[in-house]
């Protein structure tokens, strides 16, 4: 092969080094094949030339990443093809799991054949491979590659298109899988002091009766139920019931009907599970009566229905 040839990729192969160092961690290798080359069309140019034989070929390479490289590399190629060439080519790498990729390759080749009267000149390849990592250290590739219009048919009566297959053994001597970043210790949190407060919480409503009535109805029933759950959910609780009337009638009758009223919603939360010595009763008459119309005397008519109790609340802090 000529010099200026052999160096020119040489050089090539140095500046790409170059420019990539830094980029990655040193992730340079070393490599050896060994397989079959089929002269492609040999015949057609020396009737007498076998068209296909063993090849072999050494070669290193550095990746930039995972996805990118380059590389350079020695063949020889046997049989009557008697070439020995040298390839510059740049390789693209695509994962498929974390051991199974596969790469392209492009470049130059440039070849120095003896066949005839000898020649020498640059050809164009390209190449497709699987590569399976064993190890750290080893990769295991199967490649194949094209190379277009090997030898020169005027000068020494030999042209061949290359389709070459290799098996290769491949040393990544500085590759190792990255290490998990460390993790920091977790400082114990402190835990949130938890304090408690008392709070007060209520539940009013009213009952109403018909007039000169103590009786309860469905609907008093029904408000006098919401009590009786108020003391079921609250244990600490009060009840206080307060009877009113209208001012229909003397004073004395109304504080008796009152009276009545209160004792009667005061039964039946008692019936309902209700303490008894939980419930304050009062009753007003029509002291604090207000109604002149009909619908006015009829929100006099009822009694008023208070729960209280308290409950220890949880505060964060």
């Amino acid at each position: 092969m000529k010099k200026t040839v052999a160096s020119s990729l040489i050089a090539m192969a140095l500046a790409s080094a170059g420019l990539s160092a830094g980029v990655q961690a040193n992730d340079w290798y070393l490599g050896a094949g060994a397989g079959y080359a089929d002269y492609e069309d040999i015949d057609r140019n020396n009737t007498g030339a076998d068209d296909n034989a063993e090849a072999v070929s050494l070669f290193g390479g550095y990746n930039f990443n995972q996805y990118f490289g380059a590389e350079l590399g020695f063949s020889n190629y046997g049989g009557d093809a008697d070439t020995r060439a040298l390839n510059l080519s740049a390789i693209g790498r695509l994962p498929l799991t974390e051991r199974v990729s596969v790469f392209g390759e492009v470049g130059a080749l440039g070849w120095d054949a003896d066949v005839a009267n000898g020649d020498e000149g640059v050809s164009p390849l390209a190449g497709l491979g699987l590569a399976y990592r064993a190890s750290d250290l080893v990769d295991v590739q199967l490649r194949y590659r094209r190379i277009e219009d090997m030898g020169d048919l005027v000068n020494n009566g030999f042209e061949t298109d290359v389709n070459n297959v290799m098996l290769e053994l491949v040393l990544h001597p500085n590759r190792r899988v990255a290490a998990p970043a460390p993790v920091a210790p977790v400082a114990p949190q402190p835990q949130p002091e938890v304090t408690y407060e008392t709070r007060t919480v209520t539940a009013d409503g009213s009952v109403y009766f018909a007039f000169d009535s103590s009786a309860l109805s469905a609907e008093a029933r029904a408000t006098l139920d919401d009590v009786a759950r108020f003391a079921e959910q609250n244990p600490d609780y009060q009840i206080e019931l307060a009877g009113y009337a209208d001012r229909l009638g003397s004073a004395e009758y109304n504080r008796k009907l009152s009276e009545r009223r209160a004792l009667a919603a005061k039964d039946y939360l008692v019936q309902r599970g209700v303490a008894a010595e939980n419930i304050q009763t009062a009753w007003y008459g029509e002291e604090l009566a207000q109604g002149m119309s009909e619908e006015e005397r009829q929100r006099d008519r009822r009694v008023d229905a208070k729960g209280q109790a308290s409950i220890q609340v949880e505060i964060i802090e």
